[in-house]
């Protein structure tokens, strides 16, 4: 399951709720929580979702934030929830995903609980982020300098990204782990 959470749809939400329909079928939830309409789905081309989006805000002449889960359980998605207002109100118009939104975001408060959020049940800790980081991404070097071994280190990197999304090999998902590491 997955929630999208939009904001500055409040007074076309019957639309915005019909459209989702439209593309995910009738087995959705939804409701307004304060400023925001939440839709609870099952679907996995987050593409289309962006582009049904992205044409509902041309033709309605609206702006807005969205912010599109990962596939998750009922209680991960609670969890989501809370990170997601860390940030959403310092989005530019758009629809975000938890590594888009990072990047973009010009103020992202509480780092280490969302820290805590990403790396939960990985095995990954702060100072391994920060002693990989600080050997370039490189496997090899960090696994002889940080005294683990190759595959030792490709497991706990393989599993950070199997459980969390984010795979510190790659230069943009370092880079965010890297600057929720350091306040």
């Amino acid at each position: 399951m997955r929630f999208i959470a939009i904001k500055n749809v409040s007074s076309y939400n019957d639309i915005v709720v019909s459209l989702f329909k439209s593309l995910v079928g009738n087995n959705l939830k939804y409701e307004n929580i304060e400023d925001e309409l939440v839709i609870y789905f099952n679907y996995e081309n987050v593409s289309e979702i962006k582009d049904l989006l992205n044409a509902f805000e041309g033709e309605a002449l609206v702006s807005i934030k969205a912010y599109i889960s990962k596939d998750s359980t009922e209680e991960e998605i609670k969890k989501e929830y809370i990170i997601h207002n860390y940030f959403i109100n310092d989005l530019k118009p758009g629809v975000y995903d938890l590594k888009e939104a990072l990047i973009n975001a010009d103020l992202v408060i509480n780092k280490r609980e969302i820290l805590n959020y990403i790396l939960d049940n990985t095995g990954v800790s702060t100072n391994f982020i920060k002693e990989f980081v600080s050997y370039d991404l490189n496997v090899s070097r960090a696994s002889k300098e940080m005294y683990i071994h190759r595959n030792t280190m490709n497991y706990k990197l393989d599993k950070l990204r199997e459980m969390s999304g984010f795979d510190l090999r790659v230069f943009k998902d370092a880079y965010i782990l890297y600057m929720l590491v350091e306040k």
